[in-house]
């Protein structure tokens, strides 16, 4: 176990920090949707996250993120004044400007009465004890952020702090996940709200890590709100009875050494029948990939009580209309190994041609139905050799312990 002053110099605090700014950037755009689709957002700009429209900031949000409640919205803590800083030389042109913190006011703070739901006399209180504190000039690391404060007119500093708000006492990274399931009950149903909330974020991370690359590099990009609702309505739609979302379509390719390394069972099916290296390693991909997406829909309880198994029967069917045998096999065993190989390659062909059926109707993978044959074939259910079974004797008990 590391001891606090290991943990001294670690970045673990800092890092969650951005991480859940980059996820306060999706809520907030996930709760501004539904009443203007035209904002677009950018983060790390003019603030952690800004909202605009056509080239006029609306909304500048910092985000300060308190590991275990830590930090402080006293009147002279180092959120308030660094924040209002920033405001200063970022938000002369009217726009609204949020602070959204783990940490909670104290009462009768000024933090505390730039609530949401603050009056003008509010803002006129809070501006007074803001102007006590920069006044007292305590705070020697303050000094340039006091002196720029007042260095606004009464009216100006009024004006400034009246497009203030305080949002305190906000979720923590680790319970982003709830305020998120929360943000997109109306998409669709309570069951499949995790699994929404999960892909879109997925997507988001990837959105977000090529929207700071651009900024990092100097050059200009927004994420449009439209963005975020195109990616959302699309998710929600492969979440409907008639579909499922596929996650594992752009996984990357088994190498030729890891297909010659595999010794699972399917794959020694297709090495039985002699079936050329490329397509035992498309089969190992789509075996994969499959795989993958059954267990992650079962996982997260997308699909009905046994609709798996009737989905796998569905193509063990698929499987006896082409290999099964079209006569009695009088005088088998005079066919010679090879021209049963060749006849099972010819077979394994027709199989792959046919239009096998996916789980639901309006699901369109191509790998699912192909992938889940192989899982059959590596529980000895279905075979490529017509003397599979026998071939593969050796391996019934591992087979029969595959998932």
């Amino acid at each position: 176990m590391s001891s606090p002053d290991a943990n001294r110099f670690s970045a673990a605090g800092s890092t969650l920090g951005y991480l859940a700014q980059v996820e306060y950037a999706l809520l907030i755009a996930l709760q501004r949707m539904d009443g203007d689709v035209e904002l677009r957002l950018s983060i790390e700009t003019a603030d952690d996250i800004t909202f605009e429209v056509e080239g006029s900031p609306r909304e500048l949000w910092q985000s300060k993120h308190h590991v275990s409640r830590h930090g402080s919205l006293g009147d002279g803590s180092p959120d308030i004044w660094k924040t209002l800083h920033n405001w200063i030389e970022t938000a002369g042109d009217g726009s609204a400007c949020f602070l959204i913190t783990t940490v909670t006011a104290p009462a009768g703070s000024a933090a505390r009465l730039l609530g949401p739901s603050r009056g003008p006399q509010d803002v006129l209180a809070a501006r007074d004890k803001l102007d006590a504190i920069a006044r007292e000039a305590g705070n020697k690391a303050h000094a340039t952020y006091h002196a720029r404060y007042l260095g606004l007119t009464d009216d100006e500093r009024l004006e400034l702090l009246g497009r203030v708000t305080v949002l305190e006492g906000a979720v923590d990274a680790a319970t982003l996940t709830d305020r998120l399931v929360g943000s997109v009950r109306k998409s669709t149903t309570a069951q499949r709200r995790l699994p929404l909330v999960e892909r879109l974020r997925g997507w988001w991370y990837r959105r977000a890590l090529s929207h700071l690359s651009l900024i990092a590099g100097g050059t200009s990009d927004w994420i449009n709100l439209t963005e975020i609702e195109d990616q959302l309505l699309s998710i929600a739609q492969s979440l409907r009875d008639d579909n499922l979302p596929l996650d594992y379509g752009d996984q990357p390719e088994p190498t030729k050494s890891e297909v010659d390394e595999d010794d699972r069972v399917f794959v020694e099916q297709l090495q039985i029948i002699l079936l050329h290296h490329e397509r035992i390693r498309q089969a190992v991909y789509d075996h994969n990939r499959a795989f993958l997406q059954r267990s992650r829909w079962q996982r997260e309880q997308l699909l009905a009580i046994g609709e798996l198994d009737t989905y796998d029967r569905r193509l063990i069917e698929e499987w006896k209309r082409v290999f099964l045998p079209l006569v009695e096999p009088s005088g088998y065993s005079a066919i010679s190994d090879a021209d049963k190989r060749r006849g099972a390659q010819q077979l394994y062909l027709k199989l792959q041609e046919r239009t096998l059926p996916e789980i639901r109707a309006e699901v369109q993978s191509g790998y699912i139905p192909l992938g889940s044959l192989h899982i059959l074939a590596d529980r000895l259910q279905v075979g490529w050799h017509p003397d599979w079974i026998d071939l593969l004797k050796h391996r019934l008990d591992e087979a029969q312990g595959v998932a």
